[in-house]
C-alpha cells in the first residue's frame, strides 16, 4: 500500500490543475504554509478515473482557482506531499467526493 490508511491529514489550498484520468483522477492543490512557503500537493483520487466520470464529474467539478480543503491519508514515501483522498470541501461547506464515500466507490 502506497498510503498510511492509519493517518489523516487536512490541508486547504487552491487548485492548480484536476486530470480525470486512469488508474485515478489526479488534484494538485497549492497550500501556504503558516510561514508562507508555498507547497505544491498531488492529491489522487480513491475512485478510478472511469469511476469518477460515471458519477457525473467534469473538468469543472472543482474548478482551477478555488479553494479546496482536503482530506486524506499521507503518501508513505518519505517527505512526499500526497495524499489519498476521498472528501473535497469547498469554502462555502460544499463537498465532493473522490471516491470511497458519496455515492462513488474507491477503485
Amino acid at each position: 500500500n502506497f498510503w498510511h490508511v492509519d493517518r489523516t491529514v487536512i490541508i486547504t489550498g487552491v487548485v492548480k490543475s484536476l486530470k480525470l484520468v486512469n488508474p485515478h483522477p489526479e488534484l494538485v492543490v497549492e497550500v501556504t504554509t503558516e510561514e508562507g512557503t508555498v507547497e505544491t500537493w498531488t492529491i489522487t483520487g480513491r475512485a478510478t478515473g472511469t469511476g469518477i466520470l460515471r458519477a457525473g464529474w467534469n473538468i469543472d467539478t472543482v474548478p482551477v482557482g478555488v479553494t479546496v480543503t482536503v482530506d486524506g491519508n499521507p503518501s508513505r514515501r518519505e517527505g512526499a506531499r500526497a495524499l489519498a483522498a476521498g472528501r473535497i470541501i469547498f469554502e462555502d461547506g460544499n463537498e465532493v467526493w473522490f471516491g470511497g464515500g458519496g455515492g462513488i466507490p474507491a477503485g
